[in-house]
Formats: structure tokens, sequence, C-alpha cells
């Protein structure tokens, strides 16, 4: 015995290890194998980061600690490898470790468990950051003697304690500036109560829907690993239980909902896509009634199609958007669970497709032909139905009493913290102590939230002579960039564009968005100027390159490996610095690097706004990057004039998109969401190809009218396309006999008692029942202040009703300029008029907030819309608009 326990201490002693003592987390040889396998498979992926990432494993001080952080380097995504070193991993990993010792579950959750949802740092495509090292102890000391399911609503209370909901970018924020902001879209709410639960030791994951099938747009939510089982929560929406949440109803109409496991996944669970590094799971069946479809690939002369890639589209924002894929067997066959309402199947292999629109619900084997998709002039017309939504069964013994006093008092925190915001007196009382007379950097220290220490220390550390460009700069980043970007990044960008500044007197626009500007996709801002032109010099005086777009594409081409796979899991790209560390990237990331690489020198350039595809100016035309070793005259250009055939205006992603094919499918020109068809120009340039043209109009019920038309552009040619979009003739109404002189509200604004008729005037009204704090509120609030002009120029009064005793300072905050004018914040004395809709139907249906009524002079109101919708604003102006 001593001489083994000699053995094995040389051994370790030889690798300048300690003697490793403690258990394994997953004690199984395969695996161990396969993660073996999948390690070295990531050195020979990215080995110019050994140094700076892999060597880290030297530093672990047991086989727990070897075992979870090979498992984080062997499935960490190509941006991770790029741009954080082994160090920060390695401090998270013990982090976990020691919330799995400190914890009362810590050692009950199962192995596999924990390495796919506790470990993992990254929740979704945000910027890493410090969080679990930082709020550790003070998630920690929060939970302190609760049990798991307890924790885990407490956590919830903590984070809507500082964060609530807003619509932002695509962009994720990390969860410390989520904090900093104190707001967040649902998919950053999700991603900082996951990595909050994971701090304390909690598996978590983020669930979507990619998209909803009976309205538009997506949501994301958190499920949470109790005592062996999966529970659903709204992040930083709190309930009283788990299984809660205003989005239980409308999740019963979904088509999918998906989560990603991080690494190796050996679960039980349906998995949609199985990769190396991560695992996409079909969560849909415990949500909705779900049915596995197969689909049958062949072309047209029958042959079976092997490895055709199959798409299952849902209709949402005028495009079909693809939720999921798979691919056919060697006899043309796969599979597919879903929701059961519409789906556009869609096949496809190298530039050949074939499509299908099918009902779930009534399809079992559908066969789609390939090869002959495409046919110019071609029109067809769908009515795509979502499922139906499914009685929901209340949660029983749910506190909700004490859970509303709790919401209270955390948006009570949560107020205070926000009211340290700098406000428009104050900045323009510091720009005017600096000497900026620029008012529009009044907008920007206000936008910035919490973060407005960074932005105020730029502008005072600028020289005077440089301020109004750092306010140039300032305007041409993104709202979230002023809210998460640190004062040394902007210098980074201000100080090594000042070279370039005199070049562009003719065109000083031009030099701000395409130089100047360090924001050039959805990528976190990083201070990559240094680097690259630090990089490219060296390449100059080793190679003898010229420094100059084409150059630089050349030489991105040549030393820059493409891998689409081994970033999926992350869907962040790498930063521009970080490519060139690590060698190879995806796609997305590399086209930001050459734009990037371009500015860095002076030379403007972009993604093209409609095709994403990189390109530069050359005098005053715009130049196409094709990485195919040729950069070429911005390629072959056509135009597209359109008609309105419809009775009222389309607008972009609301009613109409156009999307180009390229590789099998097509996709949507990237034109301002929102953009009415007679705002376009009279011929709008675009890529010469093939097109295809997709319609809709929402009814009431979630129900699409659609069309799809097929037309090619060619060079030169301009192309007029009919955009057909088919009226909604009568709107599914709910009716009821109410009277609104026995409704009694108190106006927040006065205090005094009105009946609703009395708050009405005699105005057209619109009454909307709302909850503010809850998420489809301020999805409604959004929508009616994105259409505020349109709705004042109807003269209609909004009346919004809200519950008895919510904060009325909270509420007062609600009545901001882009509301309607004409707009009236009420208390709904002892809930009666929710009560009066619900006893009116005889049903617990309409129970979800908000409800929107359009009252009638018979003493009658309809319910227009109720429960989650997104449109809501263009919902009321067609009901109004003659």
């Amino acid at each position: 015995m001593r001489i083994l326990l000699f053995v094995l201490s040389l051994t370790f002693c030889l690798q300048g290890l300690p003697l490793l003592t403690s258990a394994q987390i997953v004690r199984d040889s395969e695996f161990d194998s396969a993660l073996e396998t999948l390690y070295r498979t990531q050195i020979e992926l990215a080995g110019k980061r050994m140094d700076k990432v892999f060597n880290v494993l030297n530093d672990v001080k047991n086989t727990d600690e070897k075992q979870a952080l090979k498992f984080m380097l062997a499935c960490l995504p190509l941006s991770d490898l790029a741009d954080y070193e082994g160090s920060y991993f390695l401090d998270n990993v013990r982090m976990s470790l020691k919330a799995r010792e400190e914890t009362n579950w810590g050692k009950s959750i199962p192995g596999d468990i924990f390495l796919n949802f506790v470990l993992p740092v990254r929740v979704n495509n945000e910027n890493l950051d410090d969080f679990r090292t930082e709020m550790y102890d003070e998630i920690l000391n929060r939970v302190k003697g609760l049990t798991m399911e307890q924790a885990a609503l407490e956590i919830n209370h903590w984070c809507h304690e500082k964060v609530t909901y807003r619509p932002t970018d695509e962009r994720t924020s990390a969860p410390l500036s989520t904090i900093r902001t104190s707001y967040g879209r649902c998919g950053e709410e999700s991603t900082f109560f996951v990595a909050a639960l994971r701090t304390a030791g909690i598996p978590a994951r983020q669930v979507y829907t990619p998209r909803w099938a009976h309205t538009d747009d997506n949501h994301a939510w958190v499920e949470v690993w109790v005592d062996g089982k999966w529970y659903f929560l709204g992040a930083c929406e709190p309930s009283p239980a788990l299984n809660m949440g205003w989005f239980a109803a409308p999740s019963t109409r979904t088509m999918l909902v998906n989560t990603r496991a991080f690494g190796l996944y050996r679960g039980d669970e349906p998995v949609i896509v199985r990769e190396k590094r991560f695992a996409e799971l079909n969560r849909t069946g415990n949500y909705t009634p779900v049915k596995k479809i197969f689909v049958v690939v062949s072309d047209a002369s029958g042959v079976p199609v092997q490895n055709a890639k199959v798409e299952y589209r849902l209709y949402n924002y005028a495009e079909f958007y693809p939720l999921a894929k798979t691919y056919t067997d060697a006899s043309g066959i796969t599979d597919f669970t879903s929701g059961l309402g519409s789906l556009l199947i869609w096949a496809s292999k190298n530039d050949d497709f074939g499509y299908k629109v099918v009902s779930v619900k009534d399809a079992d084997t559908i066969r789609v032909v390939i090869g002959d998709g495409f046919i110019d002039g071609k029109y067809e017309e769908y009515h795509l139905v979502p499922p139906q939504e499914q009685k929901i069964t209340a949660v029983q013994d749910a506190d909700v009493k004490l859970n509303d006093l709790k919401l209270a008092r955390e948006d009570s925190i949560r107020n205070t913290y926000m009211s340290t915001f700098r406000d428009s007196a104050r900045a323009l009382g510091f720009l005017k102590e600096i000497g900026v007379t620029d008012k529009s950097a009044v907008g920007y220290i206000t936008g910035s939230a919490g973060n407005w220490k960074e932005i105020i220390s730029f502008l005072k550390n600028t020289s005077a002579e440089h301020r109004s460009l750092a306010v140039k700069l300032l305007g041409v980043i993104s709202a979230k960039d002023l809210r998460d970007t640190k004062e040394s990044i902007l210098h980074d960008h201000l100080n090594n564009s000042l070279a370039f500044s005199g070049n562009f007197m003719d065109d000083e626009k031009v030099f701000e968005k395409y130089v100047l500007s360090g924001r050039i996709a959805n990528e976190m801002l990083t201070a990559w100027r240094l680097p690259v032109i630090g990089h490219y010099k060296k390449v100059s005086r080793e190679s003898g390159m010229e420094i100059d777009p084409e150059s630089i594409a050349g030489w991105i081409l040549a030393n820059v490996k493409i891998d689409n796979v081994a970033n999926m899991h992350s869907r962040a790209p790498l930063s521009p610095q970080g490519v060139l560390k690590l060698g190879v990237c995806d796609s997305k990331s590399r086209d930001i690097l050459f734009v990037a690489s371009c500015r860095a020198f002076g030379f403007p350039a972009r993604l093209n706004p409609a095709s994403l595809v990189p390109q530069y100016l050359s005098g005053s035309n715009w130049k196409d990057v094709i990485f195919d070793g040729q950069v070429s005259e911005a390629g072959k250009k056509g135009f597209v004039h359109f008609v309105n055939a419809g009775s009222f205006v389309p607008k972009y992603y609301i009613n109409f998109t156009i999307g180009i094919f390229k590789n099998g499918v097509f996709n949507s020109l990237e034109f301002d969401e929102g953009k009415p068809l007679d705002s376009f120009p009279d011929s709008v340039e675009v890529p010469a190809g093939k097109y295809m043209l997709v319609t809709g109009n929402r009814k009431n019920d979630g129900s699409v009218l659609n069309g799809i038309y097929f037309f090619e552009v060619k060079e030169n040619e301009i192309k007029t396309v009919v955009v057909k979009v088919s009226d909604v003739v009568s709107l599914t109404e709910r009716s009821f006999k109410i009277d609104f002189e026995t409704v009694l509200a108190e106006n927040v604004a006065d205090g005094e008692i009105y009946s609703l008729s009395g708050l009405m005037q005699g105005n057209d009204c619109v009454v909307s029942l709302i909850d503010p704090d809850k998420e489809p509120t301020k999805h409604l609030l959004n929508d009616i202040a994105a259409v505020k002009y349109e709705l004042d120029a109807l003269n209609l009064k909004f009346i919004f009703l809200v519950e008895p005793g919510l904060n009325k300072d909270f509420l007062k905050s609600l009545t901001r300029d882009n509301l309607p004018v004409n707009s009236v914040f009420a208390y709904d004395k002892e809930n009666s008029l929710l009560n009066k809709i619900r006893n009116s139907f005889k049903s617990d249906k309409i129970v979800d907030l908000p409800v929107v009524l359009t009252p009638s002079g018979n003493g009658s109101a309809e319910v227009l819309l109720d429960g989650y919708s997104i449109g809501s604003g263009e919902k009321i102006l067609k009901k109004f608009k003659k």
C-alpha cells in the first residue's frame, strides 16, 4: 500500500499537480473516453490558444476540478475560446464546485445534470462576465436555510428586485450589465435568472419558443431542476409557486419549445440537434399536445434524396422563420415533433428545393419533391392556423397576496436605484460644465442608465478639441452600447480614428458611421482597433502586403478557417481581435473582421443593411466582398417597383417581406421593420436574383391569411412586384352588454372617482385592463406607442385601468410622451370591470391581462384583444381606421 501511494504521489508530482483525492463528478469510463476525445479535438481546432486557455488544466487542485474544467474547455464555443482565458473558466469551475459543497441540495444533483446545467457560464449570446464570483455571497445569503424549491422562487424575487422587462435589441447583455441597466428583454431577463440560479448551484436553463404561432415575436423563460424534475418560471417575474407564469396559456399554442444543453449530453429528453459540444432539446410536449410528422424527400424522378436539409418554418413577422432543421436518411426520410398548427415544410439540397404547407394536426407523412420549387410568377394563398389554446390548471395553495406584496417592495427597491440615473437636467448641467453644446449628448447620457459614469467620464476625459467628435461617436453606436460600454473602449475607437477624420470633410456622416463607429453587427463592442492595426502592420512588414480592402479580404480568405458548427451554441460573434488570435471563426465573425479591419485603416466599410454582405466604399459606390477570392464590383443589381393591390398600406415585417434565394432557401432582406409600402422608393435597388414575396394579415384568432409569390430580378431590370395582402374582412367579435355607469374608476392623475362612462366623455375610446409590471402589458404599451401619431389623428381616447393598490408614482411614470395624447390611467375599483367581463362570458378563458375593449354606443363592448399579443397598435388601427 505504501508503494502504491508513493507511485501515485510521484506521478502527480511529475505532472506538476498535487495529489488528487476527491471523487469525480461523473464516474463513467465511457464518458471519460468521449470527453477526452472531444478535448483533443478542441485542442486541434484552437491550438493557437494552448498557452492562454488549455494549459490552465495544469492548475487544478483535485479530480472534480479537473473533470469539470476539462468538460468546460472541451465544449467551449469559438467565441469563448477566442475572447477569454483559461483562468476565467477555472475560477467559475471553482465557484460551481463551491456551491455544490455549500448548499444543502448540491450533492443531490446528478453529475450529468450538474455538468450540463449548473457548470456552464454561458446561457445565450451574452458576453461573459464575473457575475458568478461577484454575486455568489449575496445570492447564497439570500437563500440560506431554504429548500431547493424555496430557493428557486426566492432567487427570482432577487432578480426582480434588480431587473424588469423592457424591449431591447438582439444582442444579449451580460448579467452584471443587465443589473446596471435595471431592465432587459425576455432573453436578457432569462439569461440573468439562469446565471443567478446556477450561481446558487441550482440546475437551470433558458427555454425558448423561437417564434409564437398565434402572434408575432418570440419568448424566453426559464426551467429549473428541483428535486429530480424540471419546472418553468417567468424570469424576473416572480410567482408564488413553480409552474406559474403569464405565458402558461400562450405556451399551449406553440409549435416548438426548445432549450440547449451545454456539452456532452446523455439525458433522455428528445433531441432535435446533437452536436459534439451541445444538444438542442425539444421541450414542446411539456407545454402543449404534439405530434411527430414524417417527411419523405425525393427528386423529380421519385428517387429518395439522402442528406436533404428539411426546415420546419413558421409564419411570423411576415416571413417563414426556420424553427428547426433535420436531415434525411438514406431513404430520404426524416421526422420532427411539433405543436398542432400550420408549418411550411421546406426541403433543399444544394440549390434545389421543394416545399409544402401543412397542418400538423392533420398530417402524417409529408412528401416533398425537390428540384421544381421555383416558378417565376407563381402565386399561392394559404390559411395558416395556430394550435388551439389549452385549459391551464391553476396551481393550488399559491399565496398570491403575499407574493404581490413582495413584488411591490422589489419594485420600490429597483425604482430607488433607477432614481440615481442621470436625468436631463443633471445631464445638461454636466455638459455645460465641459462646454458641450450639442443637445443630442443629453439623450446619450440619460440613455446610458446605470452606465452613466462611464459615458460622462469618456466625455470629460476627451480633450476639448475632440469632444464634439466624441459626442458623434456616442450617436453612431447602439442604445445598448451606451448602457454597457466602458470608457476605455470608447477611447480606443475615438483616438484611433482621429487621423482619418480629415479625409472626409465633404461627407462627415460617412466617416462617423463607417469609420469612427465600432458598432458593426450584434457583436459586443470591444477595443479592437489597436490589435487589428498592429496585426496588419506586422503582416505588411513581414510580407510586403499593401493594406487596402482587397488585400485585407485576400488575407482573411487565406488565413482564417471557417467553422460554422463550432460556434453554434454560442451564437455570439467572435471579436475581431479574437478571430486574429484564434485563426478560426464562423462566417459572420469573418465578415465583422473584414469591416473592422477596413475601418481600422480609415476605409469606410459596413455590412449591407439589406443583404448583410460585407462591403467597402470605393469612390461613391459600395463594393461587395464575396469570400471566394474575388472582390467584385458591387455584384449584379436590379430594381423592384412595389405596387399595392390591397385595401390598406402594408408594412414591412408586419404584412410583407421579400427574400433572396441562396443555398436552397430564401432569406429576407433587412429593410426597416414597420416601413410602409408607400414609403419605399419608386425603384428599390436589390441584388439580382430569385426572390420570394411573403404576405400575411393576422386575424384576431391568431390565424393568418398568407400569400407566397415567386419572382426573378435580372441585372439592371426594374421588376414590378404586386403586393397583395388579403384583408381581414370580419374580425372575430366577442361582444357583451355592459353599463359603464356602474363601473367605477379612480383617476390616477387627480384621485377623483368617476364612472367609466364619465371618463369616456363621449369619445371613441379604447379601454385596456392592464398589469403594468408584466411583459404582455409592456408589449401592448410599446405597440400602441409605435403608432401613436396615427392613433392621435383618429382622436381616440385611451383609458388604461389597473388593479387597485398599484403604486401611483409607478403609474405616473407610464404616462410618458410616447403614448397617445388623450391617455388616462385609472384604478378599476374592486376589479369591477374585469369581473363583469368574466361574468358576461361565463368563462375563465379571459383571465390573462391585458384585455382591450372597444365600447359601442348601445350599451355594449367588444373584447378586441386579450392576453399576450404583438402588433396590438396595428390591430386597434384596423378597428378604427376607415
